[in-house]
């Protein structure tokens, strides 16, 4: 890939990231000041995923089609305009509106800066490309309430949006001088009209892979909506609960390189068992987290957790990218992304209501076990892979 292109992606996907994190640890805060509950707080919350989940297949299969680089610049472009609208938003309506509108935008740009990555990796190297995305993902996510939390300091709530849009606006011009398009061929025009969701669900391989990325995401979301409440009961300060989270997620982008590249030295299968190590190392992190008496302890938990996600997701996302050659890129990127979005909104859900009924040691208990189960599925789809590969007909 040429250093140009790649760094311009590197950029976008930090950037885009980077402009979630830095206002999503202060939308509670945002929300009581206007009167809004609990219940509405969590609508905000999940209208953002839900708008995002909802635009992702749409635009990938669009852009299989039509090209790439005006759905990024799009996205971008909407992006910043929307941000200048929180501080507008008086009301639970209009921030529900906003919220939506603003998962619109990241649903154009987030699947799409992975078919970018797709079209442009050469081959053998998928490992390691989408491992430095991957890393610039969690290292945006993971430094944007730093970034916040300093703004709103020194000058004011108001100036995270401002920053969100100047941020947004940077990126944009950037992409809109140093992208070049990815134009579709014809054979993959071709393609995409005989790519569904439907039919890419009778691959037992693509099965496997949409049921593990459920499954990561399930857990990262979980740990990450859970342990302020587990902390709390420890007497743990949000400062050492955001800690905890932040090295959690640091490991995880920093693993990303080195597990990349020996990604790139496996075959498919092995692959797919590198994906269920890291999937195993973070069901251990949630099942021993209930036991942890300190702050000590609960930062190795949360680092187990980052390296399992630094384990599983860049063979996760070589293997995205070898689909996407095969099926059509933009469109599979879609239905990827918009399963991770899925995961996303309904896991706070599912978590707090498991621990509403059966109190918070219980919830990551539970949440093991569905992680275990759905580890399960994905190990029973593997394994009939692996008789595909055994045993061609």
């Amino acid at each position: 890939m040429q250093r140009k292109i790649f760094w311009t992606l590197l950029t976008t996907a930090f950037a885009s990231m980077l402009g979630l994190g830095i206002i999503s640890p202060f939308l509670p805060e945002f929300a009581s000041e206007h009167g809004i509950n609990g219940f509405w707080l969590g609508v905000i919350f999940a209208g953002y995923g839900i708008s995002r989940g909802f635009i992702m297949p749409i635009v990938g299969r669009i852009s299989d089609r039509r090209g790439r680089k005006i759905f990024v610049t799009a996205g971008l472009l909407l992006f910043s305009v929307i941000s200048l609208f929180y501080p507008a938003a008086k009301s639970v309506w209009s921030l529900t509106l906003v919220r939506m509108i603003h998962g619109l935008a990241a649903g154009m740009i987030m699947p799409i800066v992975m078919a970018y990555i797709g079209d442009f990796t050469e081959k053998g190297t998928e490992g390691v490309t989408t491992g430095a995305m991957n890393m610039m993902f969690y290292f945006g996510l993971a430094a944007g309430p730093f970034l916040g939390g300093f703004l709103d300091h020194l000058y004011g709530f108001n100036s995270i949006f401002y920053t969100m849009c100047g941020l947004g606006l940077l990126t944009f011009l950037t992409v809109l001088f140093f992208l070049p398009e990815s134009s579709p061929m014809k054979s993959q025009i071709d393609i995409v009209e005989h790519t569904t969701f439907r039919k890419l669900m009778h691959s037992s391989f693509i099965r496997a892979i949409l049921i593990i990325t459920v499954v990561i995401t399930f857990m990262l979301i979980s740990f990450i909506a859970l342990l302020p409440s587990l902390a709390a009961i420890d007497h743990i300060d949000a400062i050492h609960i955001g800690v905890i989270i932040s090295v959690g997620i640091f490991l995880g982008g920093i693993f990303q390189i080195p597990f990349g590249k020996l990604a790139d030295k496996l075959d498919e299968i092995g692959k797919l068992i590198m994906i269920g190590i890291g999937t195993s190392l973070g069901m251990f992190s949630l099942i021993v987290m209930p036991f942890c008496p300190n702050f000590d302890a609960l930062l190795i938990a949360g680092a187990f957790m980052g390296m399992g996600a630094g384990v599983s997701a860049p063979a996760l996302s070589s293997i995205a990218v070898i689909i996407g050659r095969k099926t059509a890129m933009g469109t599979w990127m879609g239905i990827f992304n918009c399963v991770k979005s899925i995961a996303f909104v309904v896991t706070p859900l599912v978590a707090g209501i498991i621990m509403d009924y059966m109190g918070l040691k219980a919830a990551f208990y539970s949440i093991t076990m569905i992680a275990f189960f759905g580890g399960l599925g994905y190990g029973y789809y593997v394994f009939k892979r692996y008789k595909e590969i055994r045993n061609p007909s």
